[in-house]
């Protein structure tokens, strides 16, 4: 199990039964621009499209090698057709410990399951390989497919904002959370307090 940061390094790619979750690509501009220059997407998004989005050639374009990653963005690639469809983002990341979860996908490709089997696959990444303790998600209350999506992989409602900062607008909006615990039974999930403990015992096993 590593902590978040190391994946940042060495980019986890994923797989589920009709789906590969990976970096994307400047191969992959064509298909970005399918979806991402699309303004059907950006009803619920809490802004409008920018630049970058409605020419996605400009996101690889001005990359700054120096610049430290700080979230992981999987492209989600159809496995029959080799198409990009859509992306999710794990950002806003805190201590190695909790994370938030971003997702859209191509207008035409959505009610198709696609986007809860990708998170699903993502949420078993995160609690099984990495030591992020906590997942969550925002909504636009008014959004209803993103909010099944939610449901659907097994996060749970935690309340609604009324009319809160949702990214550039102000608007009612689902709060989500998912733990590791809610998934894994304690035998399976290692707490601070047990790890803390087992390091002490380490230490006193090798003090003489």
């Amino acid at each position: 199990m590593e902590d978040i940061e190391y994946y940042y390094r060495h980019f986890p790619v994923l797989e589920s039964e009709r789906l590969i979750l990976r970096e994307l690509t400047s191969y992959d501009i064509r298909d970005i621009k399918k979806y991402s220059a699309d303004d059907r997407l950006y009803t619920y998004w809490g802004r409008q499209m920018s630049y970058k989005e409605r020419d996605p050639s400009e996101m690889f374009r001005t990359i700054r090698k120096d610049k430290q990653p700080d979230c992981i963005r999987w492209g989600l690639e159809v496995k029959s057709t080799h198409e990009v469809i859509g992306e999710i983002n794990l950002f806003n990341i805190q201590n190695s410990r909790m994370g938030e979860i971003g997702y859209r996908i191509a207008y035409e490709r959505q009610d198709k399951g696609y986007c809860s089997e990708g998170l699903k696959r993502i949420i078993k990444f995160c609690f099984e390989e990495t030591s992020l303790q906590r997942l969550e998600l925002r909504a636009m209350a008014a959004n209803k497919p993103s909010n099944r999506v939610a449901v659907k992989c097994g996060f749970t409602k935690e309340g609604t904002v009324r009319q809160g900062k949702f990214v550039h607008i102000y608007a009612n909006y689902n709060l989500y959370g998912l733990l590791r615990s809610d998934l894994y039974s304690d035998k399976d999930v290692q707490t601070e307090d047990t790890v803390e403990q087992e390091n002490k015992e380490s230490k006193k096993m090798y003090s003489y």
